[in-house]
């Protein structure tokens, strides 16, 4: 039977699949690519593999180890690898974004019957080409990769700069999940001590039942919350520091010591807990300066 393959379409398969592989590589691998390095690598790998079809000479780049050496090309001309080990990496990514994207392309030519089975072997319906499954499966995987980059940012990647601290005070243990934050600096002048900058609400335990209920109706005023619980709280020796920063050039924080403060399981001493009223957003309950993490 006679096959007629169109240059054009196949051009324009190889060239969106490249483009979409070598963009995903790059969105794991947190490297900043420009559209035209990504786009130029795509046509390069396109036009080697549209010229190994035509050209017998270059039809070692159309199959097995050939179209691996092609993609490595690729990689090498969109992202400029520092060494053996980076290149390696990327390869690696590549591979892996390649048969995701395959697989869900096949996944989805079986499921809607663009693919079925003829004797020993697979046969396709040549009277429908199947661009609209090509992208049906694109549009699926970029979701699935969004999502997969989101949730590895969240878990993963994220991790790395937040750690799990416990502190202790009065027999009372609280677990909190600290933000590392470079920009905290902050000490306390009396005790010299590194202050960890702790929301209330995540530390509300340590206090006593007026001052928690005197929070809820003056946690707008910190100013009036602080002088209430100086004077109410008599079980925690707290007093006030000056502190300054980008939205507040000068102000006065509420701290006190715990009797215990671990981080990762270690103990540390020499640590002040800032009392914020406000809340944290993103999932943690304060500040803590990576010099403690030494």
């Amino acid at each position: 039977m006679e096959v007629t393959i169109y240059g054009d379409i196949i051009f324009f398969i190889n060239f969106f699949m490249d483009f979409l592989i070598l963009w995903v590589t790059a969105v794991f691998a947190k490297k900043k690519i420009s559209k035209a390095r990504i786009i130029l690598g795509s046509l390069f790998l396109s036009l080697l593999y549209c010229g190994g079809i035509v050209f017998p000479f270059l039809s070692f780049f159309c199959y097995g180890i050939g179209g691996m050496v092609l993609l490595a090309l690729g990689i090498w001309i969109v992202f400029f690898p520092k060494n053996i080990k980076e290149a390696l990496q990327y390869f690696l990514t590549a591979n892996v974004t390649a048969f995701a994207l395959g697989g869900t392309a096949m996944a989805l030519f079986f499921a809607t019957g663009m693919l079925h089975m003829l004797g020993n072997g697979m046969v396709f319906r040549l009277g429908h080409f199947p661009l609209k499954i090509l992208l049906s499966a694109s549009c699926f995987f970029y979701i699935l990769i969004k999502m997969a980059k989101n949730w590895t940012e969240a878990n993963v990647i994220n991790a790395r700069s937040y750690c799990n601290v416990v502190i202790e005070k009065k027999g009372v243990k609280i677990p909190l999940r600290m933000l590392i934050d470079t920009g905290n600096g902050l000490k306390d002048p009396f005790s010299g001590n590194a202050v960890a900058i702790v929301s209330f609400q995540a530390i509300k335990k340590l206090f006593s039942k007026e001052v928690q209920l005197y929070f809820l109706k003056t946690y707008q005023n910190q100013h009036n919350f602080y002088e209430y619980a100086l004077k109410t709280e008599k079980t925690l020796a707290m007093h006030l520091i000056p502190f300054s920063s980008l939205g507040k050039e000068n102000g006065l924080l509420l701290v006190f010591q715990p009797e215990s403060f671990e981080i990762k399981g270690n103990q540390k001493k020499d640590v002040s807990v800032g009392v914020y009223c406000g809340c944290f957003h993103g999932g943690y309950d304060g500040l803590l300066s990576p010099e403690l993490l030494k």
